[in-house]
């Protein structure tokens, strides 16, 4: 199956729902000539909700055409998926963060002189199941870096001057209008959600510690990742409770390659624009869940620990000098030190993306992979999880992110 597909699409997506949008759009619609939905990702690119392109061709009232597309999201029809949903209502939280929090905070930068987009226009339709529908941003260039490459130096600088940015207007927001009062300032994953999130952390854990040995010396730090993965579904619950010492802000919670779009120009290293997209898991906690999440799983292997202590410096940069335009109080402008002292303090957030994260985003991809099969045990998914977690890619990648947590400290808990 190619990206432009045809694919079998719910049953209450009609193309009625998309008249009012589209009249808004072009003030002078007149009908829908045509509408196609496609695919929207490749084979092995999604795990978790359904993503679609839908095509437009609208007729206007002098008869000429006009050709439109947008990205929907909609989730699986699959049992704990949905439940997860239900109890952290995920996608109105992220039709909430596109519709309402982030033109506020682009607004923020506009009043003081800065022209900053962070991602795509959402709309709202008369769905009768869950969705997020954004703009296509592909005619303008924008697309996604191949997941098992990773991002090279000029893209991950594009990533943490936007996070920045993010993080400072969201910090700044709160600082002077106060709490957010929408329900992703409340724990990423609730506590009625606790006994099934422990369900995937064990499963996976199982198979980590099953293929423990296949990675480079690993007698060196075995001891510990059998000690913390038991304790990492309490410590990732800890970050619900966000110590006011630390230096929080809105995180994306959710920052990898897939969930970021870069407009570069051809034979150029170095984005013109970076948008973040899938806004799910938005939560209030220490930036340090951001970087570590981020910096950990996406970048290219050469980089990712070699450039850590530079890619921190830049970000923090980047922090201060947003920070200070936007009139936050300098004395609770972090120092590069603190932020440091946050990046050891948070560090298990390495062994989670290590655990749950990694072996997604390095696994070759493959028209079998669901989100039932990862997260559940299955026949199917067994072998699915064997490949994640032995595959040349991911043993690679952890055998130098184990030993780099270990020797931080930040399997020591």
């Amino acid at each position: 199956m190619t990206e432009e597909t045809t694919v079998q699409v719910p049953t209450w997506l009609k193309q009625e729902l998309f008249e009012d949008v589209l009249k808004k759009i072009f003030p002078k619609y007149s009908s829908i000539k045509s509408y196609k939905p496609v695919a929207g990702l490749k084979p092995g690119e999604n795990y978790s909700t359904i993503m679609l392109r839908l095509y437009f061709e609208v007729e206007l009232e002098d008869k000429s055409i006009e050709k439109i597309s947008f990205m929907l999201k909609t989730p699986h029809d699959f049992e704990m998926y949905r439940e997860i949903l239900k109890k952290n209502n995920m996608f109105a939280v992220e039709r909430d963060v596109f519709l309402n929090v982030k033109p506020e905070l682009e607004q923020m930068y506009k009043d003081v002189g800065l022209d900053v987009r962070f991602g795509a226009t959402a709309y709202e339709i008369n769905a009768p199941d869950e969705y997020v529908l954004l703009e296509d941003l592909r005619p303008a260039g924008f697309q996604n870096i191949d997941r098992l490459v990773g991002l090279n130096k000029g893209h991950v600088l594009g990533v943490l001057k936007k996070l920045a940015q993010w993080h400072a207007v969201t910090a700044a927001r709160i600082q002077f209008k106060g709490a957010y009062t929408q329900n992703y300032l409340q724990p990423t994953y609730a506590d009625s959600m606790k006994s099934e999130i422990a369900q995937v952390a064990e499963t996976l854990g199982k198979y980590l510690l099953k293929c423990l040995p296949k990675y480079d010396d690993y007698e060196t730090y075995s001891e510990a990742v059998h000690n913390i993965q038991p304790k990492i579904v309490d410590l990732m619950y800890g970050l619900n409770k966000p110590d006011p010492e630390d230096f929080n802000a809105l995180a994306h919670g959710d920052l990898w390659t897939n969930n970021i779009l870069f407009q570069t120009k051809e034979g150029s290293d170095k984005p013109n624009a970076t948008y973040f997209v899938d806004f799910q898991l938005p939560r209030y906690c220490s930036v340090a869940f951001d970087l570590l999440y981020f910096l950990l799983a996406s970048t290219q292997f050469d980089l990712k620990l070699s450039h850590f202590d530079y890619f921190i410096k830049y970000y923090h940069d980047q922090l201060v000098e947003h920070l200070k335009l936007l009139k936050y109080p300098a004395e609770k402008i972090p120092t590069l030190r603190f932020l440091h002292q946050q990046l050891l303090k948070h560090g298990y957030v390495g062994y989670h993306v290590a655990l749950v994260l990694c072996p997604p985003v390095l696994l070759d991809r493959t028209d079998d992979a669901n989100l039932t099969d990862f997260v559940t045990e299955t026949d199917n998914g067994d072998a699915l999880k064997l490949q994640m977690f032995s595959n040349a890619r991911y043993r690679k990648h952890v055998s130098a992110m184990l030993p780099w947590l270990f020797n931080r400290g930040a399997l020591q808990y």
